[in-house]
């Protein structure tokens, strides 16, 4: 683990701005000191379906993402991130901006339309999202998107062929984009949802009446009930793996980050819920 400055526990609120930006949704932060010190700089955009099943998963992110930003702390770099949170086409708590109304603000015309479009929504992000690589010499600058939901890919529900489509739209635009993506399952997923978006996000073949070669978008599959103790580590890894350069990179996720690798929590059957 590398050596924190002494200065961060003092200076950080007020250089990086956590949490004082106009929009709520938008948090800047990192283990740098400020950015003019990072050695690697994050924009990450968090989308999720805000549909009723997921109001618990909404509620543990929003409770440790400031933190988790604010007292970041990665292996191998020292990164400034600025992390935004939207709804899909509804919002709830932190995610508080959709991507239908972001796309439109921007002049764009969405393929978002549904609060469950978890494939559509990362298109239209790496489509219009104002990407803002302001890195100098010396520095990295990565994206990522992470997609969350339990699921289909195209107006939610069991997967069909359209999902698969979509998952696949979404896979190659953000790898054609060189956009890391990452997939969060969260618990009691919809049949099929886990593998759908484990290909949307690391590749392999996929689909049902049609068969895609997804590529590996550098990002990585998440799964596992999202708890106040594992959505922290979740979204710590997430962030680090993405601002050390993803799974094509040289940063290697801290050893609680085994989810990323698609292996999850032990235990998520026993935590399973009804749907809303």
């Amino acid at each position: 683990m590398k050596k924190q400055s002494i200065l961060k526990g003092l200076l950080a609120p007020a250089l990086l701005g956590l949490a004082c930006n106009a929009n709520a949704s938008l948090l800047i932060g990192g283990d740098a000191v400020n950015q003019a010190s990072a050695t690697s700089i994050l924009d990450i955009v968090f989308a999720i379906d805000t549909s009723g099943s997921m109001s618990d998963d909404i509620a543990a992110i929003g409770a440790k993402a400031q933190s988790v930003i604010t007292n970041l702390s990665c292996p191998t770099t020292d990164c400034y991130v600025r992390a935004r949170f939207m709804g899909i086409t509804t919002t709830s708590g932190i995610f508080d901006e959709t991507v239908r109304n972001y796309v439109l603000g921007a002049g764009g015309t969405p393929v978002t339309n549904h609060q469950e479009d978890n494939g559509p929504a990362v298109t239209d992000l790496v489509n219009h999202y104002a990407w803002n690589n302001d890195a100098v010499a010396g520095q990295s600058y990565y994206r990522a998107i992470v997609t969350i939901g339990d699921e289909g890919t195209e107006d939610g529900q069991v997967v069909n062929q359209a999902d698969w489509d979509a998952a696949y739209v979404a896979n190659q635009a953000a790898k054609n984009a060189g956009i890391f993506l990452f997939s969060w399952v969260a618990d009691d997923p919809f049949a099929g949802v886990p593998d759908l978006f484990n290909k949307m996000a690391t590749g392999g073949s996929g689909g049902i009446s049609t068969v895609y070669n997804f590529s590996d978008t550098g990002g990585a599959y998440i799964s596992g009930p999202l708890t106040d103790v594992t959505v922290e580590q979740q979204l710590q890894d997430i962030i680090c793996l993405a601002s050390s350069g993803g799974t094509g990179g040289t940063g290697v996720p801290e050893p609680a980050s085994m989810a990323l690798l698609g292996l999850g929590f032990a235990g998520m059957a026993a935590l399973r819920r009804r749907k809303a």
